[in-house]
């Protein structure tokens, strides 16, 4: 069953094009013209005021005019007329619009205002309304083509949704020449009703589709996203490309979180945690699609590369070790295989070179003595040679190959000579690059893919007093505090099982070499101000101080330099804590993303996070799962395990301060941010040094 209303989008049996133009050049014109080109076996009725008939089909003066029922209304209009049209499609019982008119937020405050009233109307309404402002709706088994692009395409597996018109009639295009088919074609305009979660829930339960790919520029909802992106990425591949990278996209904040872990990396996390593959190019989200739409997924990163030239070979190589796959070294057993059916010149390597002479034969052979279980994945290259026979190369693969468990992709390199072989292994379902690096790409893709979709990471329950901190919250949201340290904080992660060093709050110099004494030696002296964030900035940080002298004169010195450098803070004293052992420098980060909610951050510590730049996103809560594919994200990663004889850290100890502080970020909504920086690791645990965070408003 299709969700959120959307049956009629798939399986309309009847439509209205209320708008519709005898002149096919023209946007009402063009859609009822598709209508009819593409063969749509259902009831087609023009709506146009002044005409009887329109393009050889008797018209109607209005919807309310049409006697019979109607699945679904294509509404071609000037935009004053939309809202008015709607509601006739209502009072009939209408149950699916799409609205291709522009002239609505696009365009300039009028169409705001016209969006605006658009959308208040629809809350609440029976109808589901794909647009305005969009190409419209393609489905191709039913020879639906219910937009004003050219031509319709070939049914296939692919449901491919876009939040750009003029990118999806591009790929149109771009398909046709590449017979590419799809099981759904969608453009979403400007999602006044029906929005990118809606229609990924419908795929999702889609029986004619296998794979979905989607072009978006925004959200809009991101929770709601994640949730039906989790869901659907469990029932089949999900391919994503999302504009906007850039850093005009973070958020303003104080912390070095912020200022790292911006919108777009929220959505990065999202892909993650849901199961599905985000990619950064059009023209490999369609790679991708293609290997997914006939090959099974890899079980692993293990490539074999088998070529008629040497120097793809290596190109090939290259770009595998480049996408994170492995090419190893054969199995012994298969290369004696292959050494029974290949000549002494060939290669018996990976990748395995057949050398320039070779024939439809060889390749069979190698492909038959290879077999299936000596790798994850198999790339066939081929350049055109002297006596090279595309096509029979092709049909040898295809015939090799035949049922193998594994993806096999292709590249035959090269212009006429191979266009042949290329378009027979399409047209067998084996995905045919026109170099190695895209068909590395994609395989490369599906396989992170598979191992994304085979992960299935379960929250973790922690057992939280939360009624004491709901109970903290409240008191510091009532103290008024605008900027919380250590001293404020710690009481809160202590709650959640994060081992702090707690900090002890000093009001002169004299108690602070007092305080120091008691504690014990050595000790850290900080400045106390709520102006000013990053206090070894300023001098505000003394570290290793061995006895009452050190701190007393560390303390007035300090007192002179924050001075110096912050004339206008507010200074209340300073902080000693006992110094932490030996261990890594991390930070661990929150700041609450407007689209997505509470984001995770962890990365390479201490004062040089923003120049270091290390670290790796999720959106809370996170799993212990989820925290150790955080931790293996990092550069840092391999010092974490340990290098150069020095002891690794305490991972359990770390991925279990990062699963309990991702829930204290869901626990405590009124937290705008948080973070612990340095979070020390060492081989025997994890204690918050330092931390700082800011409530909302």
């Amino acid at each position: 069953m299709i969700p959120a209303g959307l049956g009629p989008f798939f399986d309309a049996e009847s439509v209205a094009v209320i708008g519709a133009s005898r002149d096919p050049s023209k946007v009402g014109g063009s859609v009822l013209a598709n209508l009819q080109s593409a063969g749509f076996a259902g009831r087609v009725i023009p709506v146009n005021r002044s005409a009887a008939h329109v393009q050889g089909l008797p018209a109607r003066a209005s919807v309310l005019d049409v006697d019979e029922p109607v699945d679904i209304a294509i509404i071609a209009l000037p935009a004053p007329g939309v809202l008015p049209a709607l509601r006739e499609c209502v009072s009939m019982g209408i149950r699916g619009a799409i609205v291709i008119s522009a002239g609505f937020r696009e365009s300039g405050p009028d169409g705001r205002e016209r969006e605006a009233a658009l959308r208040q109307w629809l809350a609440g309404q029976p109808i589901r309304v794909l647009g305005p402002n969009c190409l419209g709706w393609i489905r191709p088994s039913r020879r639906l083509n219910l937009t004003f692009a050219a031509g319709t395409p070939t049914p296939g597996n692919i449901a491919f949704v876009s939040h750009s018109g003029a990118l999806a009639v591009a790929i149109l295009d771009w398909a046709r020449d590449r017979r590419m088919g799809f099981s759904l074609f969608a453009s979403l305009g400007n999602q006044a009703d029906v929005n990118e979660s809606d229609v990924l829930e419908a795929v999702a339960a889609d029986s004619e589709t296998r794979v979905i790919v989607a072009y978006l520029e925004g959200l809009a909802d991101g929770r709601r996203f994640l949730q039906a992106l989790r869901a659907a990425a469990a029932a089949k591949p999900v391919v994503v490309l999302k504009s906007g990278r850039s850093t005009e996209g973070a958020r303003a904040v104080s912390s070095h979180t912020g200022a790292l872990a911006g919108s777009d990396l929220a959505f990065d996390a999202a892909v993650k945690q849901a199961g599905a593959l985000r990619v950064s190019r059009v023209e490999e989200l369609f790679d991708v699609a293609r290997g997914l739409a006939t090959q099974p997924l890899p079980a692993g990163r293990r490539l074999i590369v088998i070529t008629n030239g040497g120097g793809l070979g290596i190109v090939s190589t290259d770009a595998a070790r480049g996408a994170g796959l492995l090419v190893e070294p054969l199995p012994e057993a298969s290369r004696r295989s292959l050494a029974a059916v290949l000549p002494p010149t060939a290669s018996l390597g990976n990748p395995i070179d057949l050398v320039g002479d070779a024939d439809a034969v060889r390749y069979s052979n190698a492909l038959h003595g290879l077999g299936p279980g000596s790798g994850d994945a198999v790339l066939v290259v081929l350049t055109a040679q002297a006596a090279t026979d595309a096509p029979g190369v092709a049909r040898a693969i295809v015939g090799a190959t035949r049922g193998w468990p594994i993806p096999v992709a292709a590249a035959f390199v090269g212009g006429a000579r191979v266009a042949p072989g290329a378009r027979a292994l399409e047209d067998a379902g084996i995905p045919c690059y026109a170099f190695p690096e895209p068909a590395v790409e994609a395989l490369a893709g599906m396989a992170r893919l598979a191992e994304r979709r085979a992960a299935k990471p379960v929250p973790t329950a922690f057992d939280v007093p939360l009624a004491e901190v709901r109970a903290r919250v409240s008191a510091l949201k009532e103290s008024g505090i605008a900027s919380l340290g250590l001293l404020e904080l710690g009481p809160l992660l202590a709650r959640y099982g994060i081992h702090c060093a707690m900090p002890l709050a000093v009001a002169s110099v004299e108690e602070a070499e007092a305080t120091a004494e008691v504690i014990g030696f050595p000790v850290a002296l900080k400045i106390r101000s709520p102006d000013i964030s990053h206090k070894s900035d300023v001098g505000g940080v003394a570290l290793d101080l061995a006895s009452g002298s050190d701190v007393a004169r560390a303390a007035r010195s300090m007192l002179h330099q924050v001075r110096e450098a912050c004339p206008r803070a507010a200074l209340h004293g300073f902080t000693v804590q006992p110094m932490v052992g030996q261990g890594r420098e991390l930070l661990m980060g929150m700041v609450r993303d407007p689209q997505f909610g509470p984001v995770v951050m962890v990365g390479a510590g201490g004062i040089y996070v923003e120049i270091i730049r290390d670290t790796s996103v999720r959106l809370a809560p996170v799993s212990i799962a989820d925290a150790a594919s955080m931790l293996d994200e990092l550069t840092m990663a391999p010092w974490l395990r340990g290098a150069r004889g020095e002891r690794p850290v305490d991972l359990a100890a770390l991925t279990d301060a990062i699963a309990r502080f991702s829930q204290l970020a869901v626990d405590a909504p009124e937290l705008r941010e948080i973070e612990v920086n340095p979070l020390v690791a060492g081989p025997t645990g994890a204690v918050a040094v330092d931390a700082r965070g800011a409530l909302g408003e």
